[in-house]
């Protein structure tokens, strides 16, 4: 079964949405990442930062999760929730 999934230009900015766990400082987040955060607290389960902003490009992207993992929080997710410049967002952002 082929699929054709449609090319996303990676040298494009795009809205993301990044979630990892533990707590990351919001003053860290803005000034060095440019983005927004909030704590979400779940039962049973470690606390985790959701993080969202623009994101220049899919370089970019790496690096903020590199600097992530490098002050040892765990990526558990990443999602593209937005482009104003990408038409094939709208068709995929569900399945993303």
């Amino acid at each position: 079964m082929n699929q054709i999934v449609p090319q996303v230009p990676l040298d494009l900015p795009a809205l993301y949405r990044i979630c990892v766990t533990g707590v990351v400082a919001g003053s860290w987040v803005e000034r060095y990442l440019g983005m927004t955060s909030a704590l979400v607290e779940l039962k049973d389960e470690p606390d985790q930062t959701v993080l969202v902003g623009e994101v220049t490009d899919q370089a970019a992207l790496i690096g903020i999760i590199n600097a992530l993992y490098h002050k040892g929080h765990t990526v558990v997710s990443v999602k593209r929730i937005h482009s104003d410049t990408d038409p094939h967002l709208a068709e995929t952002e569900d399945e993303t």
